[in-house]
C-alpha cells in the first residue's frame, strides 16, 4: 500500500538545517493498522504529513500502491480527496455544520449525487452509533461523540488509507476503547489501511504493527509498546 525508500526530510530555519527524518525505509501493507510511536520530536508528525500527501518537500521516494508518487500538487489533491481520510486529535469538525453535514462534506467534494450521499451517510452514522444525532451541531456532542463523527467523516468515501493524529489522546479510557474498536471494525470491512501517530498505548496495543521513531530514524519494525 505504502512504501518509503530513503525518505528524508529537512527543515530550514535561516542558515540552520534540521533533519526531521533520516533515510527511512519501510513498507505498509494494505489493510494494516500501523502505530507510529516515539517521543515528541522523533519525526512522527513529519512522516504522518508525508503519508497524507500534505508535505511534498522531502527527499527519497514514496510509493502508493506500487506506483512512485507524482509530487504534482493537483494530482496529490485529487488523491487526498478520493483515496485518503483524516482523523484528528481535536476532531476538526466544522462547528456551524450538523453531524450529518460534516460527514457529507467529503462526498460533496467528490461530487457524489445527493441521493447516494443520503443513503451512505445514514448507513455510516448508524455504524458508528450516531444516527440519532445526525442533526446535532458539534457543540452539542461529547468528545467521544465528536470523534465518532470524525471517524465517520474519514471513512464515508471508503478511502484506501486513513491518516490519524493522536485520535484517542483526549478521550477517556472507555470512549478510547470504543473508538479504537470502531476504527478496526469499519477498516477491516473495507480493507482500509490506517497510519496512526500516537503516544497512547490504548491505541497502539490494538494496532497490527508499531513503527518506533527516534531522532528521525526507525528503531525497529516491531516493538511492544510506544514510547510515552
Amino acid at each position: 500500500m505504502l512504501q518509503f525508500k530513503g525518505l528524508s526530510k529537512f527543515y530550514q530555519t535561516g542558515q540552520v538545517s534540521q533533519q526531521a527524518l533520516s533515510n527511512v525505509n519501510e513498507h505498509i501493507r494494505a489493510g494494516e493498522m500501523i502505530a507510529l510511536c516515539g517521543p515528541s520530536g522523533s519525526g512522527k508528525s513529519t512522516l504522518l504529513n508525508i503519508c497524507g500527501l500534505l508535505d511534498l518537500n522531502y527527499q527519497g521516494e514514496l510509493y502508493f500502491d506500487g506506483v512512485k508518487l507524482d509530487k504534482d500538487p493537483q494530482h496529490c489533491m485529487q488523491l487526498r480527496r478520493q483515496q485518503l481520510g483524516f482523523v484528528f486529535q481535536r476532531f476538526n469538525l466544522v462547528p456551524v455544520m450538523s453531524a450529518y453535514e460534516n460527514v457529507e462534506y467529503p462526498l460533496m467534494l467528490n461530487k457524489v449525487p445527493s441521493q447516494q450521499r443520503k443513503q451512505r451517510i445514514m448507513q455510516i452514522l448508524d455504524a458508528v452509533g450516531m444516527a440519532d444525532f445526525a442533526q446535532a451541531k458539534p457543540d452539542r456532542l461529547s468528545g467521544g461523540q465528536q470523534q465518532r463523527i470524525a471517524v465517520a467523516r474519514a471513512l464515508i468515501h471508503q478511502p484506501r488509507l486513513v491518516i490519524a493524529d493522536e485520535p484517542t489522546a483526549s478521550l477517556d479510557s472507555h470512549t478510547a476503547h470504543q473508538v479504537v474498536e470502531l476504527m478496526k471494525a469499519i477498516g477491516k470491512s473495507h480493507n482500509t489501511t490506517f497510519v496512526i501517530a500516537t503516544h497512547d498505548n490504548r491505541m497502539s496495543e490494538h494496532c497490527d504493527r508499531q513503527i518506533e521513531l527516534l531522532d528521525g530514524q526507525v528503531l525497529s519494525k516491531e516493538v511492544s509498546a510506544c514510547v510515552a
